[in-house]
């Protein structure tokens, strides 16, 4: 994906954990755009003598050093680096291209693809449907061998999912093994929409609603399946957050706004020298009791959604204590193409309460146990007797 100059999106706000699917350790990334009203004072860096001597040093190594093939982007690059890391703050972070690009790919409404969700044991675990891999014949739990000629024994389902999305070709070849045979396919791949919603109806007409990350399409996706589930006589609603691991801020809000009441607090952004409440603007509500799930890796734009819809709804919150992404990133670009995120501010709940490195609490604390066959779920079991 081509990143925006500058970081220009608008009023986009973005929240999003970088989480356990690839590197199994948990960080966060939220980027804002003009969130604070400070301005940089070209004399006071001007007359700045800790920064004075830092061009001093730099001058004198460039003018005396006895080697003169010093590698000045390289040095002072790793001078960068030096000065975030000096912070301490984990969400600080110099971000490379192509990093700052993955994480707006993860969260774009549309990606171009084949239409199948892997597992790192390759196996194709979901077709999606009308996709083109579903048209050429590709089927849920074909083991995937090659992609290209290429072996991917090894590799995780992310690595699998690059080769297939970021060929230079318009068509992949894939070869699979199917019940001990190996089948070869040519696939064209296609623009497709990035499903992060889905839902089903349980016993009594007690709706579920899973939203797996909060992509640019959130709230159109949401308000899709509910009108699904309207249609059924709905009761009641569960709406799962396990594991999500955050996406972009105004999905949170504009998803929230389908539930909450015209001027209800969604949340507070809140800088060095300010603070910004962001409330329901819309006539649109709903009005039916909700549980939503939560656990240890629900996270940041999730857990902004949840804060709203237990304080400003009156939803209960059921499962584990959530992460605790309280604190939001900015993100500027380098003149080298390359980024830096850094912490500018704290999200609030509508109590005014900062979660981070807390969490939210739920309601109901139940932990999570399955049966063998997979389909029991004791805390969606939990959610349903809510209702009852």
């Amino acid at each position: 994906m081509k990143k925006v100059k500058g970081f220009n999106l608008g009023n986009t706000i973005v929240i999003m954990i970088i989480t356990a699917l690839v590197s199994a350790v948990t960080t966060g990334v939220i980027m804002l755009n003009n969130i604070s009203n400070n301005k940089v004072n070209c004399n006071e860096i001007n007359e700045d003598e800790a920064l004075k001597e830092f061009i001093n040093i730099y001058n004198t190594l460039l003018s005396k050093y006895y080697d003169n093939n010093i590698d000045k982007e390289g040095m002072l690059k790793e001078a960068e680096s030096a000065m975030i890391n000096y912070l301490g703050d984990k969400y600080t972070t110099y971000l490379d291209n192509d990093k700052y690009d993955d994480i707006l790919d993860e969260l774009s409404d549309t990606y171009e693809g084949i239409g199948v969700t892997i597992n790192d044991n390759m196996v194709i675990v979901a077709v999606t449907d009308n996709s083109p891999a579903q048209k050429a014949g590709m089927q849920a739990n074909d083991i995937i061998k090659k992609i290209d000629g290429n072996s991917v024994e090894g590799k995780t389902s992310k690595e699998i999912g690059e080769l297939i999305k970021k060929g230079n070709n318009k068509e992949v070849k894939i070869e699979v093994e199917r019940n001990g045979v190996s089948l070869d396919f040519t696939i064209q791949k296609e623009k497709l929409v990035n499903q992060t919603v889905s839902h089903k109806m349980l016993e009594n007409n007690i709706g579920y609603l899973n939203i797996s990350i909060f992509s640019k399409n959130l709230e159109d996706q949401v308000k899709e399946n509910l009108q699904e589930l309207e249609k059924e006589n709905l009761r009641g609603l569960i709406i799962d957050l396990r594991n999500n691991v955050g996406g972009f801020l105004n999905s949170a809000e504009s998803t929230a706004s389908l539930f909450l009441e015209q001027g209800k607090v969604i949340y507070s952004l809140k800088t060095s020298n300010n603070k910004f409440t962001y409330k329901d603007t819309t006539k649109e509500k709903r009005t039916y009791p909700i549980v939503v799930l939560i656990n240890n890796q629900t996270a940041s734009a999730a857990e902004i959604l949840a804060s709203a819809l237990k304080y400003s709804y009156g939803a209960t919150l059921l499962g584990t204590r959530s992460y605790g992404k309280g604190v939001v990133q900015q993100v500027t670009e380098l003149s080298n193409g390359d980024s830096m995120k850094y912490t500018t501010a704290e999200w609030l709940t509508p109590t005014g309460a900062c979660i981070d490195k807390i969490g939210l609490t739920p309601d109901l604390e139940v932990a999570y146990t399955t049966a063998s066959d997979q389909e029991y779920d004791s805390q969606i079991a939990s959610a349903v007797k809510v209702f009852k």
